[in-house]
């Protein structure tokens, strides 16, 4: 995994090195129907229908219509795809951070070298970021010793 930050990202070699548990969080490279198909099935063997085919026709009614969306008119499916995936990222985030893990999610890495080492493209998905899980090391990590600085809510948020 670290082998991932030795060109341009060596900043982020020691928080890879250091943590407890790297995650991979990948994104498809496309979505067909086969796909489609094949998490239908999975949520009909889960259950997830409750027995009622019209409820299924439905739900995979509105999952191509999105899909098809982003294809044909938008024409940004990767782009998509790729926005999917950050929001499992901050749930995974959020529930790490109940479980008192702290975790550190990292775009500074070269995807290219993580799919050429986990073989992830010729399994049809890309590395997208990276999540280091661990404990902080207060002794060790300068900027938990720093003050947080955000800029005020006034200017990144509309009340209505």
């Amino acid at each position: 995994m670290a082998k991932s930050t030795d060109r341009l990202y060596p900043f982020n070699r020691q928080s890879i090195t250091n943590a407890s548990h790297v995650v991979v969080f990948c994104s498809r490279l496309e979505i067909g129907e086969d796909h489609l198909q094949r998490v239908l099935e999975q949520e009909e063997r889960d259950g997830r229908f409750g027995g009622n085919p019209e409820f299924k026709a439905q739900m995979h009614a509105g999952r191509s219509l999105f899909v098809d969306l982003h294809k044909q008119d938008f024409k940004d499916v990767q782009h998509w795809m790729d926005k999917q995936v950050y929001l499992n990222i901050g749930a995974f985030l959020l529930g790490v951070a109940t479980l008192g893990i702290d975790a550190t999610p990292m775009e500074g890495i070269e995807v290219s070298a993580l799919d050429e080492q986990l073989g992830l493209r010729e399994r049809g998905y890309s590395a997208l970021v990276v999540v280091t899980l661990g404990k902080l090391d207060p002794a060790n990590d300068y900027n938990a010793k720093l003050p947080k600085s955000r800029l005020p809510f006034s200017e990144i948020l509309t009340e209505i």
